[in-house]
């Protein structure tokens, strides 16, 4: 019971420390204390940035699976994925919000920048909906094969900085690291044999 109420306190802790700078950036461009393009690009960077933390579990689950950080984020990666994708959820929102003109929208979303990003999105959002016990039971061993869609989404989720960004050198610093978490997330392994791809609390 003790054990359960420390992981449950630590959940908490983990959503109001990740969900606390997006809440006041809401409020700040809400309040026009910040640009839209500001909001749009923050947004967007913290969603990147969480996503490669939710890639990275998986590696350190292959190399360092002993070690007490690696046990910590794979009890919380459904937590991160989650949270990532609250924040690309504000950074669709944002960008929907200030368009607000259907035909304007429709229109760029067959760009390919764009449309990279809408691809992505709708990943997220099929991942977002199965990341809950309900959907593991049903889906069984299908959940894994769904959820390693994540790095679909992620590979695409880049291709939209790389295509929209006026300036993509800080988006070609984060492919490289998506490429080296996708190289050791297929990498051979050796030695003793590493924890299942089981989907944690």
């Amino acid at each position: 019971m003790a054990v359960a109420k420390t992981q449950g306190l630590d959940r908490v802790a983990l959503w109001l420390a990740l969900l606390a700078p997006l809440a006041v950036q809401t409020y700040r461009v809400l309040d026009e204390h910040i640009y839209y393009g500001e909001y749009l690009h923050w947004t967007g960077l913290w969603a990147t940035w969480l996503l490669i933390v939710t890639l990275a579990v998986s590696t350190l689950r292959r190399f360092g699976a002993r070690l007490a950080v690696t046990r910590w984020l794979l009890r919380r990666r459904r937590d991160l994925g989650l949270i990532t994708f609250a924040y690309a959820t504000a950074h669709t929102l944002a960008y929907l919000f200030y368009k607000a003109d259907a035909a304007v929208i429709a229109r760029e979303a067959i760009d390919p920048g764009m449309l990279t990003g809408w691809i992505a999105g709708l990943i997220f959002v099929l991942l977002a909906l199965t990341s809950n016990d309900l959907s593991v039971r049903r889906l069984g061993r299908r959940w894994n094969t769904l959820h390693r869609g994540v790095y679909l989404a992620a590979v695409l989720t880049l291709a939209h900085w790389l295509l929209t960004a006026f300036d993509p050198t800080t988006g070609w610093v984060h492919a490289g690291l998506v490429g080296v978490l996708l190289v050791l997330r297929v990498w051979p392994r050796t030695g003793s044999r590493q924890p299942s791809d089981t989907p944690s609390q």
